[in-house]
């Protein structure tokens, strides 16, 4: 029997620590980056491919487009203040989610047209959110430090799901039958979780893994379509976090890790990552079932 051929990916990735955002393809011959460049805003947190080639990001002023090949900011939207994530539509406009949007208090969602312009704000209790996906059930999954939140989109929190070891949590996807994968944030781990929000099972945290990959804050993650898991393990904010721990993860359906991607030289503290294996980047993609798939 032929071993099996190494795993490879072609994946952006977020490094908060040095505000910037690349491109790595291992199936290149060359090690470097595609590309890297910086949006010239802070807290770059969210990324989706939205068709054309090009990639939406969130931060902390709004979002911008970026082409796929070169790096190129095709698009800046920077009207705002304390943005975490953006969502691309169907019909070309964009969901936007933070705190205090535009300068009013609570947890903020805003609908923008295909043309940038506000054409709807819902306002939520709270003062915390980070990202933000959407269900088939015309439903938002809200991140909110300690607890999941599931929201409409008229401003109502239809339930909360604290589970114990969020803080900050960070991303979540909605699964088959109701069940849902997040990352804990500080906690450190992933979880699954069952239609009820009970704890399905628990793993990737400190003691499931090597003391290499020093696991501290588990941001974003990807569920690809074989049932792998990629994940960005953020080692703190600022420069100087490059020879700390193993900054991209993958696991498998057994929940080992398979795959495992760190540049001491050249990152620093990785906290978003988004894989581009096998994806049609002409096409608009989202994760309203798990993995990443055309609308």
């Amino acid at each position: 029997m032929q071993p099996a051929a190494p795993i490879r990916h072609d994946f952006i990735a977020i490094d908060e620590g040095l505000n910037k955002i690349f491109r790595i393809d291992e199936n290149r011959s060359s090690t470097e980056p595609v590309w890297h460049m910086s949006t010239g805003r802070t807290q770059v947190r969210d990324m989706q491919l939205i068709g054309g080639n090009r990639l939406l990001v969130s931060h902390n002023r709004g979002y911008s487009e970026i082409d796929l090949d070169t790096g190129e900011i095709l698009v800046a939207v920077e009207r705002f203040l304390g943005v975490t994530s953006a969502r691309r539509q169907p019909d070309g406009s964009t969901l936007v989610a933070g705190v205090n949007l535009p300068n009013l208090p609570g947890v903020s969602l805003l609908e923008l047209d295909a043309g940038h312009v506000t054409r709807r704000q819902v306002r939520y209790p709270g003062d915390y959110v980070r990202l933000i996906r959407q269900t088939p059930s015309h439903t938002l999954l809200m991140m909110c430090d300690t607890r999941l939140r599931e929201a409409d989109y008229l401003g109502n929190y239809l339930r909360e799901i604290p589970v114990d070891g969020f803080a900050h949590m960070w991303k979540a996807v909605p699964l088959p039958d109701g069940r849902i994968l997040a990352s804990a944030g500080y906690g450190a781990f992933l979880v699954e979780l069952d239609p009820a929000g009970r704890v399905l099972r628990k793993f990737g945290g400190r003691a499931d893994v090597p003391a290499a990959v020093n696991p501290y804050f588990y941001a974003t993650f990807q569920l690809l379509a074989n049932g792998h898991i990629v994940l960005a393990n953020w080692q703190g904010h600022g420069p100087g976090h490059g020879e700390s721990g193993v900054q991209l993860l993958e696991f498998d359906a057994d929940t080992q890790i398979v795959w495992q991607w760190s540049h001491p030289a050249f990152i620093s503290s990785l906290q978003g990552v988004l894989v581009l294996d096998g994806l049609d980047t002409g096409r608009l993609h989202d994760e309203r079932t798990g993995p990443m798939l055309p609308l």
